[in-house]
Formats: C-alpha cells, structure tokens, sequence
C-alpha cells in the first residue's frame, strides 16, 4: 500500500511543532540578546513551551511509529534519500537534547522549571559548573539544530523547484 501524504494527526503536530520553535528561536535569541534586562516572562514562556514540545515530540515518535510513512518520490536519488533520513534523525536527537540540556540548565543554576503556571520538580541539584555547562550545550545544540533545520528547509525547496511535490506530503 502506497500513501501520499503522512497521516494527519502528523502534519498537524508537525506544524504546531515547527510554529513553537519558531516562538523558541525568537525567544531565545532575544532572551540571551537583552540577558542584561532580565526577561524574567520570556523566560517561563520558553520553558514551559519547552517542556510542551518536548512532549509533542514523543507524541510524534509513537504517530510516526504507528502510521505508515509515504514513501519517497522515485526521482529522489539514495545519496539524497540517505542524507534526508540523516537529516530527520538529527532532527529528533536535537528536538530531545535541547530541552534536556534546558532543564538542567534551569536546575543546576538553581531556578525551578514551570509549566505554564505549574511547577514541576527539579530534577538536578544546584550545580553552578554542571549549569554552565548544560548551558553551552543548550545553546549550541540549538544554533545546531537550527542548521539542520535549514537543511530541511533547502531541501524542501530545491525539491519544489525541480517539480516534485515532497511538501505536499505533510500539508
């Protein structure tokens, strides 16, 4: 059986997702941009939407394992079928480290993670050397998967451009 287009509750987590970490992106560059004014607000509205998507994602790993996935156009070569499914998995790895690393960042500076309003438990002690470097690697595995992100993105676009119509299949 062949399908076209993944199942819809994945295109639509798919695309509350990419919406979320758009609002994260911004919030975190301006976060650490204007540090010295301390946007206490950004910073709870990005942790909790962080701990959201955190459970999308796992939301989204049980709907990608229980559907069937569409299976790539034919005109895709394996070389870039093999860089695509390289692509995806870096994607989850990146959309599991990177709110890890910011609760821990969180509780290891010493400052209790919410959700929205709840407070959930601290889940690592205070640590200021472990919380710099839950730090570093929250923000570079950000900035890294933005790259990947992009990847994504360009790899979407080129396809478009070449008239196949892969983004069709999560719309």
């Amino acid at each position: 059986m062949t399908v076209e287009k993944y199942h819809a509750s994945i295109r639509v987590i798919h695309w509350i997702m990419f919406v979320l970490f758009v609002i994260m992106f911004v919030l975190g560059f301006v976060m650490v941009e204007f540090k010295e004014s301390e946007p206490w607000a950004l910073y709870s509205f990005h942790k909790s939407t962080g701990v959201l998507l955190f459970g999308l994602v796992f939301i989204r790993l049980m709907l990608r394992w229980k559907t069937i996935v569409p299976s790539h156009p034919p005109e895709i070569t394996p070389a870039e079928h093999r860089i695509a499914t390289i692509a995806i998995y870096l994607l989850y790895l990146f959309m599991i480290i990177v709110p890890i690393t910011g609760y821990a960042l969180s509780n290891l500076h010493g400052y209790h993670v919410d959700f929205y309003g709840l407070q959930l438990p601290d889940l690592f002690s205070k640590n200021e050397d472990w919380g710099e470097i839950s730090e570093l690697v929250h923000e570079y595995a950000a900035y890294a998967f933005l790259a990947v992100i992009g990847l994504h993105l360009l790899g979407v676009i080129k396809h478009h451009v070449k008239g196949l119509e892969v983004l069709r299949r999560i719309t």
